[in-house]
């Protein structure tokens, strides 16, 4: 019996998206415990099992494809700029300027050797520049000398990538749904085929390019994970058990081939499998759907949490600091969206004023 299901998952509709969400933050925070401290990716669990993607980006492009299906779907049932505009900027920038907050005036003092000498160092006007434009504080004074990447949070990079692709939902939104539909999957398919040139891809050097695409790699497979989600969204695919296990094979054998078909598998046959399961009846995790979506906040929080722990307690375990780390980042990711993220999604919104979209 299929247990797939083609609705548009709402509070009212049962689904896996919660679980999944906390399951990715959860992986990333895993796959940078041994980054961290050794400095590269050797001894990172996916990596020694497949030798190609990590748990890191295999969660990421989880991220990426889900973001997709819901942020397209949100242009559907209310397409209107300001509105779309308003809530997008509602859930990602007061988690998001928080946490760089805290990470700047917090975690990044604890881990400096001077920490007077820290903040006379500051270049404030540089901070805010970072802030309003997403950016994760990479211009600070010396923090974590010493340890592999000494900067206070590097797992908030993806943030003005997600920003992007919803400027795209956007700007495609605006042809209506049937042109829109043919705009996502040419850009969809022309993504795949970047992603098996990214040696050619990275030697772009297009006039403004760090302004919108940043890194071009990077942005080609975000691209990717994004309109593989839209896609499905807007096709109306829907995910088969049978179909799933086979693709879930298929993704299983390019895990073990070379990176770039690993993130195309991710992309494509991997895309299929996490749509069965996002929307599959899997009794078990039905008491995901009634918690604290806490997982934006763990995965920005987990990374400073991480440099805190190895900084010092650099003779424990790595095996003990991961717990520990994803304890203490979901206790900030809980704080988060009780205070921070979910008092401003119930802010009384704006009026907004309807648009005509090209149909």
């Amino acid at each position: 019996m299929e247990t797939a299901t083609n609705t548009i998952p709402t509070a009212s509709h049962s689904n896996n998206l919660n679980f999944l969400r906390l399951l990715f933050a959860s992986l990333v925070l895993v796959a940078h415990g041994p980054e961290l401290r050794y400095g590269d990716r050797s001894r990172e669990l996916l990596t020694r099992v497949f030798g190609t993607i990590s748990f890191g980006e295999f969660a990421v492009a989880g991220f990426f494809i889900l973001s997709g299906y819901l942020i397209v779907g949100s242009w559907q049932r209310r397409p209107q700029i300001a509105d779309f505009i308003e809530k997008r900027i509602r859930r990602i920038v007061p988690g998001f300027v928080i946490a760089f907050a805290v990470s700047v005036f917090v975690a990044a003092p604890l881990g400096a050797q001077d920490v007077a000498a820290y903040f006379h160092e500051l270049n404030y006007r540089a901070l805010f520049s970072m802030a309003v434009q997403l950016k994760h504080p990479l211009e600070l004074p010396p923090n974590f000398v010493g340890t592999a990447y000494p900067y206070v949070n590097g797992a908030m990079w993806t943030i003005e990538f997600e920003v992007r692709c919803y400027a795209l939902a956007l700007l495609f939104g605006l042809a209506g749904v049937s042109r829109q539909k043919g705009v996502w999957l040419i850009v969809y398919i022309v993504a795949l085929g970047l992603m098996l040139m990214s040696d050619q891809v990275r030697t772009l050097n297009l006039p403004g390019q760090k302004w919108y695409l940043v890194s071009p790699p990077e942005f080609i497979n975000f691209v990717a994970f994004f309109s593989a989600g839209a896609c499905f969204k807007l096709f109306g695919v829907v995910a088969r058990g049978r179909w799933a296990v086979i693709a879930a094979v298929v993704l299983l054998f390019l895990l073990t081939t070379q990176h770039d078909l690993a993130l195309l598998g991710l992309a494509t046959v991997g895309a299929y499998a996490l749509f069965w399961f996002a929307f599959a009846s899997i009794p078990s995790l039905i008491s995901f759907q009634k918690i604290d979506d806490i997982s934006y906040g763990l995965y920005l929080y987990g990374w400073p949490i991480q440099k805190l722990l190895d900084w010092y307690l650099p003779s424990v375990s790595l095996w003990l600091l991961i717990p520990l780390a994803l304890l203490f980042a979901s206790l900030l990711g809980y704080i988060s969206w009780n205070l921070v993220e979910k008092p401003f999604l119930r802010s009384k919104k704006s009026v907004t004023v309807p648009i005509k979209v090209l149909v």
